[in-house]
């Protein structure tokens, strides 16, 4: 108590040291109660298991291996007179393919687009005399199914194991003026199709490798155009396109 308090007979008492000390202490920041049983379950990264057959489709193994065996299915199906055989196989696998996609309706968009291109210009060399068919003509146009299926087959890489590609158009143009000629020659060395008469072997490939120059960009294009994904360009990686 103080000398002015107790001089003032109205004024109360004052509290005990003590219970000055207890109020004081009192006075805290209320507690939040947690109920333990609505606590969250600690975040863990769970590897997502997949079945079996999915990933002998969408690992770009997977993928390329079920290219270069429609590639043989078609080319040996021509070879043993069942030209039939080749595009049922790689219709099959291009299923299985679409059903494990991210972006189907663009892979459907791209596998007909494909198959489009290759017919235009696979008509117009065969038509030129470049290459020779053993099976008849189809629609009144020079080539059969199971070469104009070829281009979807290949198609389907863009966006698997042939993916590093993307956006790369002057690499894809020489690779395609590379490779393009020498798949050709697979199927002439298989006996599915024959260099054109009049046209020595080096002409025909480099028909066939301008072909494959002006084609390989187009489709690159395209496949950027409507399946999203991580765009590169010939000085490396630049934008995810699902973040455009």
């Amino acid at each position: 108590m103080s000398a002015a308090d107790s001089l003032n007979p109205n004024s109360p008492p004052a509290a005990p040291t003590s219970e000055r000390v207890a109020d004081a202490t009192s006075v805290v920041e209320p507690q939040i109660r947690v109920d333990p049983q609505q606590a969250a379950a600690p975040h863990t990264n769970r590897k997502e298991v997949r079945p079996l057959w999915v990933t002998w489709f969408a690992h770009p193994f997977a993928n390329w291996f079920w290219f270069y065996f429609g590639f043989v299915a078609a080319l040996s199906g021509s070879n043993m007179k069942y030209p039939g055989s080749g595009p049922v196989v790689i219709v099959g696998w291009l299923t299985a393919h679409l059903v494990n996609v991210k972006h189907p309706l663009g892979e459907i968009k791209l596998l007909l687009a494909s198959a489009g291109i290759g017919y235009v210009l696979d008509g117009i060399i065969t038509l030129m005399g470049v290459l020779k068919f053993h099976e008849p003509s189809y629609w009144g146009w020079p080539i059969p199914l199971w070469m104009v299926m070829m281009w979807p087959n290949f198609a389907a890489t863009l966006n698997s194991s042939m993916k590093w590609l993307r956006g790369r158009y002057q690499m894809g143009a020489f690779m395609g003026a590379i490779a393009g000629p020498f798949s050709y020659y697979g199927g002439v060395k298989w006996g599915s199709v024959d260099i054109g008469l009049g046209w020595s072997f080096w002409g025909a490939m480099i028909v066939i490798g301008i072909e494959w120059a002006l084609a390989m960009p187009l489709l690159l294009w395209l496949s950027a155009k409507w399946v999203p994904g991580p765009q590169t360009s010939e000085k490396g990686p630049l934008i995810d396109a699902n973040l455009r």
